[in-house]
């Protein structure tokens, strides 16, 4: 194996291993904080995401003269997210689940519009004006 492409995969390896540590149970689940008689949890849903790429190449010569090249690349890149979503309510009077409200972000809200965007130009190039 080409030494560059191990070191790719020496890197993908370390930026899932970081990842595997943000995205544990208590990322899920939260500490629990009391208020009051009651003890609260939050609830949080986590997305986790990575990626990874690299190449090898070669320049050939061509008839200018030009020198022969070789190169390789790499990268990788990951990230993680929790999003809030509810409350784990333990209280005297019970447990209960609390939705908290969610707020929505442009991109969302635009990709949330895209599915009814793509029918009117379905219906427009069907039946033009």
């Amino acid at each position: 194996m080409n030494p560059q492409m191990a070191n790719i995969q020496e890197i993908l390896q370390a930026v899932s291993e970081e990842l595997r540590g943000v995205a544990n149970g208590d990322a899920v689940l939260g500490s629990p904080v009391q208020l009051g008689p009651a003890t609260v949890y939050p609830i949080s849903m986590v997305s986790v995401g990575m990626g990874g790429g690299g190449g090898e190449g070669e320049h050939e010569k061509n008839g200018g003269g030009a020198k022969g090249e070789s190169g390789v690349g790499g990268g990788a890149g990951g990230g993680a997210r929790a999003r809030p979503m509810a409350v784990l309510v333990f209280s005297p009077e019970g447990v209960k689940v609390l939705p908290l409200p969610q707020c929505r972000g442009p991109l969302e809200r635009i990709l949330d519009r895209v599915p009814g965007l793509l029918d009117r130009l379905k219906d427009r190039e069907e039946n033009p004006a």
